[in-house]
């Protein structure tokens, strides 16, 4: 879970540790994939990933304990990733 309090943001902590994640994934770990899920009403979040290069696959309805849905993004990081799996539109594509 990655969240920055909120006198700090703004100032590209989260991004540059969500890089940091993704480097560290791919140099140690080797991944094919990141996946993650965050609250379809966090439009910050949301727009963080996808800028990245995260991508939506999934609505999943009540998906927290306060109900709110979530979206499940994927971040493909080699060919093997994504062959079994659609995406759903960016987010300026889409209603939320």
């Amino acid at each position: 879970m990655l969240v920055i309090e909120p006198e700090y943001r703004g100032q590209g902590i989260a991004l540059s540790l969500v890089h940091l994640t993704i480097k560290t994934m791919e140099e140690k770990d080797h991944v094919d994939e990141i996946t993650l899920e965050t609250e379809v009403i966090n439009l910050g979040a949301l727009r963080l990933y996808e800028s990245l290069g995260f991508l939506r696959t999934k609505r999943l309805y009540r998906y927290y304990l306060n109900t709110h849905d979530a979206y499940r993004l994927i971040l493909p990081l080699s060919e093997n990733s994504g062959k079994r799996i659609a995406f759903l539109p960016p987010l300026d594509e889409a209603v939320v």
